[in-house]
């Protein structure tokens, strides 16, 4: 019981937690402050794009881009250098930036993003520029929304409104007296304002007309920007992430632990109270000399004894895919566990990205390990076939659709598309890191003793009568399914928002508690699975098991659809198109199996351990 509730206090004490990088950067009055452009990106389309790729935006004739990291690249960051002149403590009423001639085309392509509610990113001092939302009530609790809307859409009238005149907030706090300025907030108004003079507008001028764009025709376009400085020392920069992270749904991520709580006590009183029982008097009568003579007349699973270790069809094919299993689900804590310590900040862009695909490499040598261990196992004797099967078969799988998505996004100018540079560096990265690594790990694992099952093997095997209707392939994925998804849909809702509209999602804490809640779930589930299919006469268990351990996944996959409909085309039908569609659902079918190769390796080994325990307990001449 300590140990629980040592787990929830170091879980909740990270719930906001984060370094928010290595050292600030402080500003004197008069310093330049850059301002850098990313990209432009909506909550309901899953199609990032440059920000100089649109045609309607002013571009500097020289344009400096910064060294981006490689999760930087892979979700879809494009930084680059602008125009816009920002000066520490210079407020500045109205400067133009360009005016631009906008052809017919970029006419109606400007309101084309306009009615697809794209968002713009701009960074200034690692802070994406906010909306800003004031709660009811409160003058001094806001939350920031990263990004700014590219322009408005009246659905009633049928007309978009582009904003060319963006108003910049931008806070600090004093820090080490007055030449010392740390930058804690950046905030944006964006405006839609008639303008092709080349002039600053008439801001005070509340019946000023709107900038209409999406027409046929060609227009004059003048974009111009305010600049104003705030001290705000109730904010310290080191907590100047905290009204972009949200903080108002805890108590829903702890009804959800709640909720998870209650299914896995029932799940555990299961396993305990029935399963266990029925085991042990199996187990005594099994062990008692008068009945082992008959234990031919018997049924259910004690007739199995010489049939359960039996070496699983496609040996050769399992154990590599388990192997890169425990690859991912390494990946996955290690990745969790430095969230959890705040080393991968919000400031540090794409670091869980890059995080997680560094992991993912150095963790070749685990999944190496232990397909090479099972593979001897089951009688494998080929060890470096084994090995290249395991860091080959799902990575290059994986990497195929990947690369097929991507030439649909190349052929769109997103800049979700993978340049040929990264794909070659990560080409790079599995040749010279994993590879070694998992062929380093075949050979350790398959130079150490097999496993010794408690049971020897029959030379016949043993006929599997008709299985029950529920123990049939398609019920009994989805009753297995069922539990695990009901442990985590509440904190799935959360995951899939911060993956599919951008959303930080920086509660570390709350995915370890649902994510061991799920294990256990996971293995009890497939533990009780198993165990009727063997009183079924089923001792073909060994694929069943890792079927029965990654069925959540199907749900993951339904409601994945649920929340495309539900959350991101809500409100805007037929406007997405088949590249932004089908980059939604060939992700969300990925996801789904990496989230399935997990649970079903936790099913497997649970189910493995559960089988050997119950069979060491027989007593069989």
């Amino acid at each position: 019981m300590r140990l629980v509730w040592a787990t929830f206090a170091l879980a909740s004490s990270a719930l906001a937690f984060y370094i928010p990088s290595i050292s600030p950067q402080s500003f004197s009055p008069g310093e330049r402050v850059p301002l850098y452009v990313n990209r432009v990106f909506s909550e309901h389309i899953p199609l990032p794009f440059a920000y100089y790729d649109l045609p309607h935006v002013c571009k500097p004739q020289t344009v400096q881009r910064p060294w981006l990291n490689i999760g930087e690249v892979l979700r879809g960051d494009r930084i680059a250098s602008s125009d816009y002149q920002l000066v520490m403590g210079k407020n500045v009423s109205c400067q133009v930036l360009c005016t631009k001639q906008l052809t017919s085309e970029a006419n109606k392509e400007a309101g084309h993003f306009v009615e697809q509610d794209y968002l713009v990113e701009w960074i200034v001092d690692k802070l994406p520029g906010a909306t800003v939302y004031q709660r009811p009530g409160s003058s001094a609790a806001k939350r920031y929304d990263p990004g700014f809307r590219l322009g408005d859409y009246d659905a009633v009238k049928g007309i978009s409104y582009l904003n060319n005149h963006v108003s910049l907030h931008i806070l600090y706090e004093s820090h080490g007296g007055e030449g010392n300025r740390r930058i804690v907030g950046f905030e944006t108004y964006p405006r839609s304002v008639e303008n092709g003079a080349d002039v600053c507008p008439d801001l005070d001028n509340t019946e000023v007309q709107k900038l209409v764009v999406g027409e046929d025709k060609e227009i004059t376009v003048t974009y111009s920007y305010s600049v104003r400085w705030i001290e705000d020392n109730t904010v310290r920069w080191t907590h100047r992430w905290d009204r972009y992270l949200p903080g108002s749904n805890q108590q829903v991520h702890w009804y959800a632990i709640f909720n998870s709580a209650i299914i896995i006590l029932l799940l555990s009183g299961v396993v305990a109270v029935i399963l266990m029982r029925m085991l042990n008097r199996d187990v005594s009568m099994l062990n008692e000399e008068d009945y082992r003579e008959d234990v031919e007349e018997t049924s259910g699973w004690k007739l199995l004894h010489g049939d359960v270790f039996r070496a699983p069809k496609y040996g050769g094919l399992l154990a590599p895919l388990l192997g890169t299993t425990v690859q991912v689900m390494y990946t996955f804590i290690a990745t969790i566990a430095l969230g959890t310590l705040g080393i991968l900040s919000p400031s540090y862009r794409g670091g869980l990205l890059t995080t997680g695909i560094v992991m993912f490499m150095l963790m070749g040598i685990a999944a190496g390990y232990y397909s090479g261990h099972l593979y001897r196992t089951w009688g494998g004797g080929n060890w470096f076939k084994n090995a290249l099967m395991t860091a080959i078969a799902v990575p290059m799988v994986l990497v195929a659709v990947e690369l097929i998505l991507n030439l649909f996004l190349w052929y769109r100018s997103s800049s979700a598309a993978m340049p040929f540079s990264t794909v070659f560096l990560m080409f790079v990265l599995w040749l010279f890191v994993e590879l070694p690594l998992t062929v380093l790990g075949a050979w350790l694992g398959f130079r150490r003793p097999p496993y010794s099952e408690p049971m020897r093997t029959n030379a016949i095997p043993r006929p599997i009568p008709p299985l029950p209707a529920y123990l049939k392939p398609i019920p009994s994925i989805l009753l297995a399914g069922s539990l695990p998804f009901a442990v985590i849909f509440i904190e799935l809702f959360f995951v899939l928002k911060s993956i599919w509209q951008d959303a930080f999602y920086y509660e570390y804490g709350f995915t370890i508690i649902v994510g061991l809640i799920l294990a256990l779930t996971v293995c009890e589930t497939t533990i009780i699975m198993v165990w009727l299919s063997l009183n079924s006469g089923q001792h073909n268990w060994w694929w069943r098991s890792f079927v029965y351990g990654a069925s959540s996944s199907v749900y993951i996959f339904a409601y994945s659809v649920f929340f495309y409909f539900a959350r991101l085309r809500a409100g805007m039908p037929g406007v997405a198109g088949f590249v932004p569609t089908l980059t939604f659902f060939v992700h969300s079918l990925l996801i789904s199996a990496v989230y399935a190769l997990c649970t079903g390796s936790m099913g497997f080994f649970a189910a493995y351990f559960f089988v050997r325990r119950i069979y060491s307990m027989v007593k069989l001449s």
